[in-house]
């Protein structure tokens, strides 16, 4: 079912209510519409009912009075999330760190040097992605201004548990943007001028309207958990991003905040709300929303919330037909070896890794059918030296030029369901259980208690089948972050935090200077904004 509100000058609602076909939907709330564009809305249920039933000029005080019709009205605030899951921004920020990577492979990933530079951390403002990442953030922020202003107008008592909600999930748009970009500027409101044109407010700043937005609609959030309220800011996903402003707090503000952190992830663990599913892969599969583990996700769907493509992205070409797909894919993301190597054998989370020979369903080995056209005289098209049967080797032989076309490990953890075509719809968790635990292992460690944090820590470690450690150092509690948490995008936040983010690595030769944790600010909007000052070393 799709569901369009419109509004007219008259605060009357027209609402329509229109059938698809027999769509197997996620019991997710998918929420959109807003007072003057007509938005897309997904019920929490399957949609079997093909009759067409049209209502029209309900009043807009009335179905507003209705805290579920109000929660149906700020779904595009997160529908904006959708195109951060694209492979060059979601599961692709994770390349540049010491887990992922996209090497050249002759002619293939080239992209005009762009992921060397992200791997390397030599990138510039003109970036695509930079510039990417910039106005979806900052769209996200608008939309939520707009929002809460339209809220604000109609004075509605029953509107307030929307609003608060709707500033938590901005400081959730703020905190990646002082993330990833550091100084940035500090907009709440919607009705500004034309022209307006806002200076870089400083991290600490930016940090400081995180905390108090979000401690101050703390109260107000809802605190139910499931497929009701999937995928939206309630009070648990607003606790972890409490967390995540704490646990980094050294980093944005230099004063650490641990203790601050351990409060806000109790609030997650003691409510009892939240349990470690027994598959680790049921976090990121298609039916994620009936997940324990699940604190804040976003929903996708290979049509109607288009942007996860990791399987294309990462797949050799050769392997569309074991896996079913109607769309070749790229033969591109890889694991790095010395990720790869940080797990053991028996740990049931390599299973989101493809390595090896790979075979099709009579089990046959698959080839690669451009094999024959590499010329091992010319150095742009290596032959890999294992033949034409697919082997992904763990191994990378180089980051560019010349890759081996079957070199790296596959990332496989979000599994393709047969037919998937260019987007997949599989769940992709922002917070999720296992990452709370982590998170409070670690500030116990970093406090002085490595014995206490072992029960939270070895809780993940047996899920995947693994034994058990006594007293985590913060060695361990890293890498196994990694391990838990690959293809997820934490890796760079987790890397600058225990201050290895800089540091030289497989396919980067050398240190990187200190001003390389910040993204720059991308040139367009240094062009179009004189009051804006761009970060250091990217002048």
């Amino acid at each position: 079912m799709i569901h369009q509100l419109k509004f007219d000058k008259h605060k009357k609602v027209q609402y329509e209510i229109h059938t698809t076909k027999n769509i197997e939907m996620k019991q997710i709330k998918f929420l959109s519409l807003f007072f003057f564009l007509a938005l897309l809305l997904m019920t929490p249920q399957s949609c079997t009912n093909l009759d067409e039933t049209i209502y029209s000029d309900l009043d807009g005080d009335k179905f507003f009075s209705n805290p579920e019709n109000i929660a149906s009205a700020f779904g595009v605030a997160y529908t904006n999330l959708y195109w951060t899951m694209g492979h060059k921004y979601g599961v692709g920020r994770d390349c540049g760190t010491d887990i992922l990577c996209v090497p050249q492979r002759g002619g293939d990933w080239l992209d005009g040097g762009e992921w060397h530079r992200y791997h390397r951390l030599t990138m510039t403002p003109k970036e695509a992605y930079v510039e990417f990442w910039w106005n979806l953030l900052y769209s996200g922020v608008n939309t939520c201004n707009r929002l809460i202003l339209g809220f604000d107008q109609l004075g509605l008592e029953s509107a307030k548990p929307a609003i608060a909600e709707l500033r938590a999930f901005r400081a959730f748009y703020y905190w990646y943007l002082m993330d990833i970009y550091g100084n940035v500027p500090l907009v709440t409101s919607f009705d500004v001028p034309a022209d307006f044109a806002p200076s870089n407010n400083s991290r600490i700043e930016i940090y400081n309207f995180i905390e108090q937005e979000v401690n101050a609609v703390l109260p107000e959030l809802s605190k139910e958990t499931g497929r009701s309220i999937y995928s939206r800011m309630n009070y648990y996903a607003a606790q972890m991003l409490l967390a995540k402003l704490y646990i980094n707090a050294e980093i944005y503000t230099g004063t650490a905040q641990w203790a601050k952190a351990e409060t806000a992830l109790d609030a997650i663990i003691n409510s009892g709300e939240f349990a470690l599913e027994a598959d680790y892969f049921a976090n990121f599969s298609n039916n994620a929303d009936a997940s324990k583990e699940s604190i804040f996700a976003v929903p996708m769907d290979e049509v109607l919330a288009q942007g996860l493509e990791v399987h294309l992205f990462s797949l050799h070409y050769s392997l569309q037909q074991k896996f079913q797909l109607t769309q070749l894919p790229w033969n591109g993301l890889s694991a790095q070896e010395k990720f790869f190597n940080l797990f053991a054998s028996t740990d049931k989370r390599r299973n989101g890794l493809l390595f090896g020979p790979q075979y099709d369903a009579n089990g046959v080995q698959i080839t690669d059918p451009s094999f024959e056209k590499f010329n091992p005289a010319n150095p742009a098209l290596p032959r890999d030296p294992d033949g034409a049967g697919l082997n992904l080797t763990p191994a990378l032989n180089m980051l560019e030029p010349n890759c081996l076309r079957q070199a790296g490990a596959r990332i496989i953890k979000y599994f393709p369901t047969p037919g998937t075509g260019r987007y997949m719809s599989n769940d992709v968790q922002i917070f999720r259980y296992a990452d709370a635990l982590l998170m409070k292992a670690e500030v116990m460690v970093r406090q002085g208690n490595a014995a206490g944090a072992a029960e939270f820590f070895n809780m993940v470690r047996a899920r995947a089948g693994i034994a058990a450690i006594a007293a985590p150092t913060l060695n361990d509690l890293l890498d196994e972050r990694a391990r838990e948490l690959y293809a997820e995008g934490h890796r760079r936040n987790d890397l600058i935090r225990f201050g290895k983010f800089l540091e030289e690595r497989w396919g980067k030769p050398s240190a990187s200077p200190e001003t390389a944790i910040l993204w720059p600010i991308p040139q367009t909007q240094i062009d179009n904004n004189p009051n804006l000052q761009q970060n250091p070393g990217y002048n």
